[in-house]
């Protein structure tokens, strides 16, 4: 069976508001993530991962856009919330986890992501880095340029065999890590690199948050999700 998990337990701190219930375009932030999964026809199952304390809120607003997607609480870390998405879909066979926070993805990356899993254990999307990099000092100050051959920046969806991310947690014990990919890749495995999507950005700070909104106006979120209901 195919799962997914939406991670939707982040603190917001940055953005100063719970971020997956921003309004965007006359939908919430984390409405856009479930209609774009939705819209995929990837999966048999679909859990929400939420901040305890916001569990009455996140239920409220599946409610109201009529999703069957289960709400479960998260833990204090990425890491943790992923462990309870693991332990709320004890049948699947591939899990794939999304950020509730990029609301732009596109439908036909799950698949993608699920199918590279079930082929070779473990996907990621993601970007090549087209833009020069540099190391600089704790004083803003440019040390040297890294080479960005072979370099790419991670998105979600990210997508595992089960047994792997069960497998993950038992190697991982109480470390956490930046996502789900890097849990896997610790057990020496490794994770196939899937051509993401440029408006598949992730909302972090009050400029991201304008930002979708400029894309959600002018229609070029329709554009790229194709989920619009």
């Amino acid at each position: 069976m195919r799962a997914l998990a939406i991670l939707a337990a982040g603190a917001s701190t940055r953005l100063g508001e719970d971020k997956v219930l921003a309004d965007v375009g006359g939908r919430s932030v984390l409405a856009w993530s479930l209609a774009a999964a939705e819209a995929s026809r990837t999966f048999e199952e679909m859990v929400v991962v939420a901040a305890p304390a916001a569990l009455s809120r996140i239920a409220d607003a599946l409610a109201r856009e009529g999703s069957d997607a289960r709400v479960i609480a998260g833990g204090a870390t990425r890491t943790a919330s992923s462990w309870a998405a693991l332990d709320a879909l004890p049948n699947a066979t591939v899990i794939a986890i999304h950020d509730a926070a990029r609301p732009f993805v596109p439908p036909s990356l799950f698949e993608r992501c699920v199918e590279a899993a079930e082929r070779d254990g473990a996907a990621a999307a993601g970007l090549r880095l087209a833009e020069t990099v540099r190391r600089v000092d704790e004083s803003g100050g440019s040390l040297e340029e890294v080479e960005r051959e072979g370099l790419w920046t991670a998105q979600t969806p990210q997508a595992f065999l089960r047994e792997l991310l069960v497998r993950a947690r038992e190697a991982a014990r109480d470390r956490s890590f930046t996502d789900d990919a890097a849990a896997v890749t610790a057990l020496g495995v490794g994770v196939r690199m899937i051509p993401g999507d440029r408006r598949n950005l992730k909302i972090t700070t009050l400029e991201d948050l304008a930002y979708a909104r400029e894309l959600a106006d002018k229609g070029l979120a329709a554009i790229a999700t194709r989920a619009i209901r």
